[in-house]
């Protein structure tokens, strides 16, 4: 005998779903408020939806402008390396760098190719005690492996691997370049709270190539880290007494007499035009060279307005090195390596605005690094004013590397 379902069992199938959408909902379908409440939920739905897809829009965008950067820097990569092949013969300036190291001290500017101060001596000396292409590997593994210590501490391993596929890194690495150990310097230097350690660190960075130090002076000041200044000064002046004591006095005179020569031989060579920085932007505009000067004050500014601010390391030294290209009369593309090293974790940073991505692909690019440091200037400059507006906010939660605020000296 069969037991069909009457209207009881349907009231009490229809009872049950009803709690038990009410259960997982909370909206309770017996209430008059019920209507209400299903807009309310498809509303917050909606928000929801709209922030998943504005998100997937702005991956997108950042993923596409670091994929144009890396490919426009892929043009001169080929042309480097097929020039090389293509000759049968290495075009690297680490040529220079090695062939400084083994002939006489007092012949070292004769030829108005190398221009750094006699302490760059102490470094390139036992570079040149091997032959050339073992001398080569290892100043750029050791320069890599300086780098990649340096940027650990405030960038993703992700960042840092995407760095090393960019042109300028690649140049740096195969032309045998400086500019990853002064890079290094700077960044360890920013990422201590130790003002000792900082003032030493910077002060062997400026005694190697002193342009690329030009924003130290205003950071330090502008964070009234005094006894970073005082270490700076005694480092460097210890530097340079020891480079005296071997290398003898003469040779500092020579330089000196020899460097506004120097700046000469590169314009005639059309080197001025390569420059990457203000003054090539100048220069590609028909301006006279001197013009490069207008970008200084932007330089300064924005060096003040982050160093005062309790910025992130990565914004810190962001800051310190378009600061430095904004003063600086001659910048290549190989001294944007630590920059262009920032500005790949600044593309892969969603948290950052869509013109500071636009900035930072173009210092990737390379092509485009003159518009992109103006444009990173501007951006850090009123990121550095927002949060001297905006009054802190309590979080325990830790933050990405990127986001840990380091200052530079101890409180």
């Amino acid at each position: 005998m069969s037991v069909g379902r009457g209207p009881a069992a349907h009231d009490v199938g229809f009872a049950w779903k009803a709690d038990n959408k009410a259960a997982l909902t909370g909206i309770n379908p017996n209430s008059a408020d019920s209507a209400q409440n299903r807009r309310v939920e498809l509303a917050r739905l909606s928000r929801k939806t709209k922030r998943s897809s504005g998100r997937s829009t702005e991956d997108l965008l950042r993923v596409s402008l670091l994929a144009c950067a890396m490919l426009a820097g892929a043009v001169p990569i080929y042309q480097f390396i097929g020039s090389m092949i293509w000759f049968h013969q290495y075009l690297g300036d680490y040529q220079v760098f090695w062939g400084i190291a083994k002939v006489p001290l007092a012949h070292i500017y004769d030829h108005h190719v190398f221009a750094y101060p006699p302490t760059t001596m102490l470094l390139l000396a036992p570079f040149g005690l091997p032959s050339f292409f073992p001398s080569l590997v290892a100043w750029s593994v050791a320069g890599a492996a300086a780098i990649t210590c340096s940027a650990m501490r405030f960038m993703r391993p992700l960042a840092i691997t995407l760095g090393f596929l960019t042109y300028a890194l690649i140049g740096v690495l195969l032309g045998g370049q400086i500019s990853l150990f002064v890079g290094a310097l700077v960044m360890a230097a920013l990422g201590t709270s130790r003002p000792r350690l900082q003032g030493v660190l910077l002060a062997i960075a400026a005694v190697i190539k002193p342009q690329s130090l030009l924003a130290a002076p205003i950071a330090l000041i502008a964070e009234r880290n005094w006894k970073a200044i005082g270490w700076a000064a005694a480092a460097g002046c210890g530097v340079a007494l020891l480079s005296m004591v071997l290398f003898g006095t003469d040779i500092w005179l020579r330089w000196f007499t020899e460097l506004p020569q120097f700046h000469a031989y590169l314009i005639s060579c059309g080197v001025d035009r390569l420059d990457v920085g203000i003054y090539g932007l100048a220069r590609s505009m028909g301006l006279p060279g001197w013009t490069f000067l207008l970008g200084a004050p932007l330089g300064i500014v924005t060096s003040w307005l982050v160093f005062r601010s309790e910025a992130s390391v990565l914004d810190r030294y962001a800051a310190f090195a378009v600061s430095t290209v904004l003063m600086s009369p001659y910048t290549l593309y190989y001294d944007l390596a630590g920059l262009t090293f920032v500005c790949v974790a600044l593309l892969l940073d969603r948290e950052r605005s869509p013109l500071i991505w636009l900035a930072a692909a173009m210092i990737v690019s390379s092509v485009f690094a003159s518009l992109g440091i103006g444009l990173l200037a501007v951006m850090l400059s009123l990121d550095a004013l927002r949060r001297s507006n905006t009054p802190p906010v309590a979080n325990d939660e830790p933050n990405h590397p990127e986001g840990n605020p380091a200052p530079l000296h101890a409180m």
